[in-house]
Parts: C-alpha cells; sequence; structure tokens
C-alpha cells in the first residue's frame, strides 16, 4: 500500500518531525538536505497532505522560489492531489465509483482550482 513514507523512501527524501505548536508552519521541504519536516502534531490526514505536498517542491529552484511562487504552490498541490487520489483509488473496488465532492470533503479541499486538479487527476490515473 502507497504510503507518504514509502513515496518519500522510493523518492530518497528523508522524513522527519518537528514540535509545530508554535510555529504556523506545516512542513517543509529543505532540497539541499532533500528532507521533509512535518509537525507532528498534525491529525493524519493534514500529515499526509503536508508530505505529499512537500514532495512536489522536490524539483523546484529554490532560488526561483520569490519569483515563482504562485506557480510552485500550485505545482506542489497539485502533486498532493495526485497521491491523495492515487491513495483513495487503489481502496476502491471500482474506481467508477469515485465521488470527487466526497473526496474534497474528507480533505478539506476547497476551491475551484483544487476541483479541477482532482478532476484531471482522477482522469490520468484512470485513463
Amino acid at each position: 500500500m502507497m504510503t507518504p513514507e514509502s513515496v518519500c523512501a522510493e523518492r530518497g527524501i528523508d522524513l522527519v518531525y518537528f514540535d509545530g505548536r508554535d510555529t504556523d508552519n506545516k512542513g517543509i521541504y529543505n532540497k539541499k538536505h532533500n528532507l521533509i519536516a512535518v509537525d507532528t502534531y498534525l491529525d493524519e490526514i493534514e500529515k499526509k497532505k503536508t508530505v505529499y505536498h512537500e514532495i512536489g517542491h522536490q524539483s523546484h529552484d529554490p532560488s526561483q522560489y520569490d519569483r515563482r511562487r504562485e506557480q510552485y504552490e500550485l505545482q506542489a498541490d497539485r502533486n498532493m492531489i495526485h497521491y491523495l487520489v492515487k491513495e483513495e483509488l487503489a481502496l476502491m473496488d471500482d474506481v467508477r465509483e469515485f465521488n470527487y465532492v466526497r473526496f474534497m470533503e474528507k480533505y478539506d479541499l476547497k476551491t475551484t482550482v483544487n476541483e479541477t486538479m482532482v478532476i484531471e487527476e482522477y482522469n490520468v490515473l484512470v485513463g
């Protein structure tokens, strides 16, 4: 079964946890050390979302982040949605029964951009 931990391991990314109670930061990707740090006090769904999002930053150039922030964050969100949909489909007997509205509610995805990404990633994954 695919998990955030297994995806990190496949990509050679070290995954560590930190006490994030005194920060607004859920997680970070450190390119220099190929490491993702996630707030250990997040619930399981938020941890999963954070890890998959941060994995999406692996191919980004940190020196370009300020200039390309919006693009990079959208790409990281798409990566998160890709892995969440992939996990969800693996649990289903019939992937045609996938309900993107329930999926978005489960993962607290609220924007129309998220909705578009969920639909697109579902279509990519089921072909």
